[in-house]
């Protein structure tokens, strides 16, 4: 299953539009400016967890304008559960007879076929 990751990132004051650029490189999925406490969010995919490390360190840890990183590992909501729709019970209204396997109707007490008494 690919990990998801939100990488919160503070830049040198200015800069963080060179840090956005990065959105170019391979398991970046998106990357925008933001205000607030951190100058940059990233959004990275990666195959497993060592891939998305690796990524981070390469991509954002070694970037000569980053001071800080956070990274924020999305966890995936476990797969729905299909619920099965409940049987509507049924009426028997025939059933074989047990000595000729003769469609017989329901109620009946002797099989019009063989003559079997029904118990």
């Amino acid at each position: 299953m690919p990990v998801i990751a939100f990488v919160l990132v503070r830049t040198v004051p200015g800069t963080s539009h060179e840090l956005i650029a990065s959105r170019k490189i391979k398991g970046v999925k998106m990357a925008h400016s933001v205000f607030g406490r951190y100058d940059a969010v990233l959004v990275l995919a990666a195959k497993d967890l060592e891939e998305l490390s690796k990524t981070i360190y390469e991509v954002v840890e070694k970037h000569p304008n980053v001071v800080h990183t956070e990274t924020l590992i999305a966890m995936p909501y476990p797969p729905r559960e299909v619920k099965q729709p409940l049987e509507k019970p049924h009426t028997v209204i025939s059933f074989h007879c047990p000595s000729c396997h003769h469609l017989v109707e329901q109620g009946s007490t002797i099989c019009p076929f063989c003559g079997y008494v029904f118990q």
